[in-house]
C-alpha cells in the first residue's frame, strides 16, 4: 500500500503542475486582450488629439474669415466718416467701425490661442504617435509569443500528463477511482501528510485509531473531515524528494 500511496503523491504533484500549466495558458488570450485594449486606447487618444487639433484650425480659420469680412467694412466705413457731409452719419460710421474693431481684437486674440494650442496639440500627437508604433510593434511581438508560448505549454501539459498517468496506472483501480475523485474536488490536494494528529489538508483532527492506520500505511485512510487521503509525513516528504 505504501508504494501505492507513493505513486498517488507523485501523481498528485503532477497535477500541481498541470494546474500552474493550465492557469498560465488560460491567462495568455487574457493578457493579450489587456494589451490590445492599451493599444487601442492608445490610439483612440492619438484621433482625439487630432480632432481638437483639426476643430482648433478650423475654428481659427473661420475667425480669419470673419475678421478679414470686417476689415473690408471698417476701410468702408472710415471712408463713409471721411467723405460724409453729414455729421450724425459720420458719427455712426466711427462708431460701427470701433466695433467692428473691439470684435476683431476678441476674435484675433481667440485665434492667436487657438492656433497656439493647436501647436501643442501638434506635439503631443508626435509623442503619441511614436508610442503607438512603439506599442504595436511590441504588439505584435506579443502576439507571435503567446501563439508560441501557447503551443509550448499545450506541449508541456501534455508530456506531464502521460507521466502522471504512467504513475495512477500502477495503482490498484478502487485507490485510482477515489483519488481522481478527490483530484478533482481539490486539483493538486487530494493526498495531504498528517501533521501531528491532524489532517493536512482541513486541519481536522483524527481519533487516536485513525492515526495508527495512517501511520501502518496498510490501507486508504481518509480524512473524516474533508475525505481526503492521508499519509504520513515521511512518506511524503520521501515521495517528495523524488518529484
Amino acid at each position: 500500500m505504501e508504494t501505492n500511496l507513493s505513486q498517488l503523491i507523485l501523481a498528485q504533484a503532477l497535477d500541481q503542475r498541470l494546474v500552474v500549466l493550465a492557469r498560465r495558458l488560460a491567462s495568455l488570450p487574457l493578457e493579450l486582450i489587456e494589451r490590445e485594449a492599451s493599444f487601442a486606447s492608445l490610439q483612440a487618444e492619438v484621433d482625439e488629439v487630432d480632432a481638437e487639433r483639426k476643430a482648433s484650425l478650423a475654428r481659427a480659420n473661420d475667425l480669419e474669415n470673419q475678421v478679414r469680412t470686417r476689415e473690408a467694412r471698417i476701410a468702408k466705413l472710415e471712408k463713409i466718416a471721411i467723405e460724409s457731409s453729414d455729421p450724425s452719419s459720420a458719427q455712426v460710421a466711427r462708431h460701427e467701425a470701433e466695433g467692428h474693431r473691439a470684435a476683431n481684437s476678441d476674435n484675433q486674440e481667440e485665434e492667436l490661442e487657438l492656433l497656439e494650442r493647436a501647436d501643442t496639440l501638434a506635439a503631443k500627437r508626435e509623442i503619441l504617435a511614436a508610442k503607438v508604433i512603439e506599442m504595436e510593434a511590441d504588439l505584435i511581438a506579443f502576439r507571435k509569443n503567446v501563439e508560441q508560448d501557447g503551443v509550448g505549454l499545450k506541449v508541456e501539459s501534455e508530456e506531464i500528463l502521460l507521466q502522471r498517468n504512467a504513475f495512477v496506472s500502477t495503482v490498484p483501480s478502487p485507490i485510482t477511482q477515489a483519488f481522481e475523485v478527490l483530484s478533482a474536488k481539490h486539483p493538486g490536494k487530494a493526498v495531504v501528510p498528517l501533521k501531528g494528529d491532524s489532517c493536512g489538508g482541513c486541519g481536522s483532527r483524527l481519533v487516536p485509531n485513525d492515526r495508527l492506520r495512517v501511520q501502518a500505511a496498510k490501507g486508504l485512510i481518509r480524512c473524516p473531515g474533508c475525505s481526503r487521503i492521508l499519509v504520513t509525513m515521511e512518506m511524503w516528504a520521501k515521495a517528495s524528494e523524488t518529484v
